[in-house]
């Protein structure tokens, strides 16, 4: 508080007196009864100005702009899915509660919603079996990545990092069926060659994906990122932009409600996963935009079939 100021006082009173106006305060000749909108004994005993306070959930530290899941909801959270992939079985409830708690911690760290559909698809089974089933390989690896998830919520979020804000570095990357590439605008430009015998294994699309994330791998592996730093990564593939939060990955061709290729789609989520722990591990925001292909710096050249700057 300032020096001879009452500024903590009027803070104090603030909503109660915000609560009064919205209520519209009661006319004296008024002649229906009404208990004030305001519970006083609640508010004298949870609304003091104080830096740290539990808002819906969530531990909210006002000094260090910091949002942290509490660590009563960490170890028990953690432990369910552990519980999972120790028994690698589940029932619909378990799975069920799991996921609830799971959106929760979404709230403020939104790549939680990319990896909850295998466990979806496991309730929905689970539901009408009514009985434990077992718990495939590629869940219980979400299951463990998750955990990762509700330890970065408990060790806290910036709330800077909750809102729109300038990216702290923006990164373009491009492929072709030979090669693939991308730079920073730091300066940092890397290229790729594609081996001959392993060419035209992989679509270009999941080439343009792999690119995206390679582009700011090199940045984590050279230091040059901080945690808390906002990242942009762009792509001129609408669909490798879509995968980096798309939630409807399914590597079991029973599952599948299309054709698709499980090799392919099994690296694809490998790939995910793999970025979404860097994230996660170097405290990384991190978000995607599509551009124009006509704007890259790369262009393909046909006739040396590779990746050139003009």
């Amino acid at each position: 508080d300032l020096p001879g100021s009452d500024n903590v006082r009027r803070l104090e009173r603030a909503c109660l007196l915000i609560l009064h106006a919205l209520a519209r305060p009661k006319h004296p000749n008024e002649p229906i009864p009404r208990h004030p909108m305001a519970s006083e004994d609640k508010f004298k005993a949870e609304a003091g100005a104080t830096e740290i306070k539990m808002v819906l959930g969530w531990l909210c530290d006002y000094r260090r702009l910091m949002v942290s899941l509490p660590f009563n909801k960490f170890v028990a959270w953690t432990n369910e899915l552990q519980a999972i992939i120790d028994s690698k079985k589940a029932e619909a409830k378990q799975l069920e509660q799991n996921i609830g708690r799971l959106i929760h911690v979404a709230q403020i760290l939104p790549e939680v919603h990319h990896f909850l559909n295998r466990l979806r698809c496991l309730f929905e089974r689970a539901k009408k079996r009514g009985k434990p089933i077992p718990v495939k390989d590629d869940c219980l690896a979400d299951c463990r990545l998750l955990q990762l998830y509700i330890q970065r919520a408990h060790e806290g979020i910036s709330m800077n990092s909750l809102v729109p804000q300038k990216p702290s570095i923006v990164y373009r990357s491009d492929s072709c069926p030979h090669g693939l590439g991308g730079y920073s605008s730091n300066g940092r430009a890397w290229r790729w060659y594609v081996p001959e015998e392993l060419l035209y294994r992989a679509t270009n699309n999941l080439l343009e994906h792999i690119a995206s994330i390679i582009t700011v791998w090199i940045d984590v592996i050279e230091g040059t990122l901080q945690p808390e730093d906002c990242i942009l990564s762009m792509t001129d593939s609408s669909t490798s932009e879509g995968w980096h939060k798309k939630t409807n990955f399914k590597t079991d061709p029973v599952e599948a409600d299309c054709e698709f290729d499980p090799e392919e789609a099994e690296v694809r989520t490998e790939i995910c996963r793999q970025f979404a722990e860097l994230c996660v591990k170097n405290k990384l925001v991190h978000h995607v935009q599509w551009f124009a292909g006509i704007e890259s710096y790369f262009k393909y050249d046909s006739n040396t079939k590779a990746l050139v700057v003009p």
